[in-house]
């Protein structure tokens, strides 16, 4: 059986992990498939740490298995690109507010900033929220949700974001300080995204 997962998982890979529902988070390594053709590769570099995080390592959800290796905030470069993969450009922007919050909060400071007809897009996972009726009704207003949406909505973020040269503020960490920055984001602790320096934190690893 263990020459079998070998075969199956070839490729080690160094991480964080949850290994209970206590959500603290130790090195681990793992074993992974070969990159297929169509996939692609990449080395991360940066990963955000969302609320929804915090509610998968200490199974709030109640559907958590364990080792978890959460983060799906993720920037990185492209190491291998698999024979079939086929490339995509598209262009445009979108005019509204992407609500990213996982935690409770009011939606009506949101609503209230967008314009006639214009979307508020819920990225987050709260557990409970209420929705302001009247703000919506009156002003043609609508709210909707997306995990992440189509391919081509991303990459029309980034591309408006660069040609405005618009630049996130987040607190940049180590990785051996997760477990404290998930302490300060449970307290609300927080000004801004914090983002795991994960580059340099397996720079030695092999």
């Amino acid at each position: 059986m263990a020459s079998s997962l070998e075969t199956r998982y070839p490729v080690k890979a160094p991480a964080w992990a949850a290994q209970d529902s206590s959500g603290v988070f130790a090195p681990l390594r793992f074993s992974r498939r070969e990159t297929g053709e169509h996939d692609v590769q990449f080395k991360v570099l940066y990963c955000g740490i969302c609320h929804s995080d915090l509610h998968l390592a200490r199974n709030e959800w109640g559907n958590t298995l364990y080792p978890l290796i959460p983060g799906h905030e993720i920037v990185g470069v492209v190491t291998e690109v698999g024979t079939a993969v086929k490339k995509r450009r598209n262009a445009g922007t979108m005019d509204g507010i992407i609500d990213t919050v996982s935690g409770a909060h009011s939606l009506l400071p949101l609503v209230n900033l967008l314009k006639p007809h214009g979307h508020l897009v819920l990225v987050g996972l709260p557990q409970k929220l209420e929705v302001p009726i009247f703000p919506l009704v009156l002003g043609g207003r609508s709210i909707v949700g997306t995990a992440s949406g189509e391919l081509k909505e991303p990459h029309e973020m980034l591309e408006f974001l660069a040609k405005h040269n618009i630049l996130p503020k987040v607190e940049v960490i180590p990785m051996d300080y997760v477990n404290t920055a998930v302490e300060r984001i449970k307290k609300k602790d927080i000004k801004y995204r914090f983002v795991i320096d994960v580059a340099n934190a397996f720079n030695n690893a092999h």
